[in-house]
């Protein structure tokens, strides 16, 4: 039996939420989510085995499932922390006086740059999010919220409240991002390709969000 079908047959549907988590749980789960993404720099999706990132984590497998449930859990949750611990990097400096699509392309440049430093782990991230179905709710959720933040903030300032047209927005830009990292990851598009494409999108959908607010 896989370690994947496994955790399917012997964990909960759901982890252990990192909003709940005790400090010393934090501290395993951080363990644990550091493990995965230095074994997915050896050789990408496939090279993050449950057993191998629990004793590189130095816990229990039946910890790490209790925390992660499978392999696109614990990925989905590393992309959520990777992306969360670019918001500083991004928004820092973006410009100012720029209109909103030119801040947000700005960020997501930076977030480009971020992810092509190392191929095999942007492989592993983004597999993860292709396979990820219903049961990886709140993993997609953090994912989701993360870069709804980002690109909130890049749009219209750190003081900006999130609203339903936001997340509308970054559904679309996100959506596009995540298929544009498969065709770079496959070959078939250059990262000057994925910028385009990006730059794109992000100039339609806040086009189309400004002609909706007037």
């Amino acid at each position: 039996m896989s370690e994947t079908v496994a955790a399917a047959a012997t964990s909960p549907a759901k982890g252990v939420p990192a909003t709940t988590a005790t400090p010393s749980q934090q501290a395993r789960r951080e363990r644990m989510l550091s493990a995965a993404l230095a074994l997915a720099s050896q050789g990408g999706y496939d090279e993050v085995q449950m057993r191998e990132v629990a004793e590189q984590a130095g816990v229990a497998l039946g910890t790490l499932y209790r925390y992660f449930p499978s392999k696109v859990h614990l990925l989905a949750s590393a992309l959520a922390r990777h992306l969360s611990g670019l918001r500083e990097a991004v928004l820092d400096p973006l410009p100012g006086s720029a209109d909103p699509p030119t801040r947000v392309m700005a960020m997501m440049n930076r977030l480009v740059d971020e992810l092509s430093r190392d191929r095999l782990v942007a492989e592993a991230l983004i597999q993860a999010m292709t396979l990820a179905s219903a049961t990886v709710g709140t993993e997609i959720d953090d994912v989701d919220e993360a870069m709804i933040g980002l690109i909130g903030v890049a749009a219209f300032g750190p003081d900006h409240v999130v609203d339903e047209r936001d997340k509308l927005i970054t559904n679309i830009i996100g959506k596009v991002f995540l298929s544009d990292l498969r065709y770079w990851l496959g070959d078939r598009m250059t990262l000057e390709g994925v910028r385009a494409s990006l730059g794109d999108t992000v100039a339609v959908v806040l086009a189309g969000q400004q002609a909706l607010v007037r």
